[in-house]
């Protein structure tokens, strides 16, 4: 009797496992779509980091700026510029980004906090596709300069530390 129960519960665990693979799955192919679509036949190198690289930057990110429920608590943010989404917001944000932070090959990462998966790139190239990249609860996040990129409502909220 013993037997049969363990064996009920070894295919029960060896059934959810499967459904947690097959989920990462789906999750992995719905990030790469994005990345195709985002990025057609770039020249330039998109990496698609691990489950477990994400966390890791997930996690600097969280202990690099302030955190709400909402998303980054801005009123405890000393360096930032709001762009509303009525002006012309992506050549000012670049604008910002490139006269401030000298940006050349700084890495970025795109975090879309409903998936496992982040998406790595160089920062200018997502500060001249932000319109595509734009979602909410997705940051854009550039440790080396310690950037970060939100788009709350209808606004696009840039902060950085010096």
């Amino acid at each position: 009797m013993k037997d049969r129960k363990e064996r009920l519960k070894e295919l029960l665990d060896e059934q959810k496992q499967k459904g947690r693979e097959e989920e990462e799955k789906r999750d992995y192919e719905t990030v790469l779509e994005e990345v195709n679509e985002l990025f057609p036949k770039s020249e330039e190198k998109v990496e698609i980091l691990s489950k477990e690289e994400s966390k890791k930057i997930i996690d600097e990110l969280y202990g690099e700026f302030p955190f709400c429920n909402n998303g980054i608590e801005w009123t405890r943010m000393y360096y930032k510029t709001i762009f509303s989404n009525f002006i012309d917001y992506e050549s000012a944000l670049a604008e910002l980004v490139i006269k401030n932070h000298k940006v050349n090959n700084e890495i970025c990462y795109i975090i879309d906090l409903n998936f496992q998966h982040i998406i790595k790139t160089k920062l200018i190239r997502i500060i001249h596709r932000v319109e595509e990249v734009r979602n909410w609860d997705r940051f854009i996040y550039s440790p080396q300069i310690k950037l970060v990129i939100e788009f709350t409502s209808n606004d696009i909220a840039v902060g950085w530390k010096i």
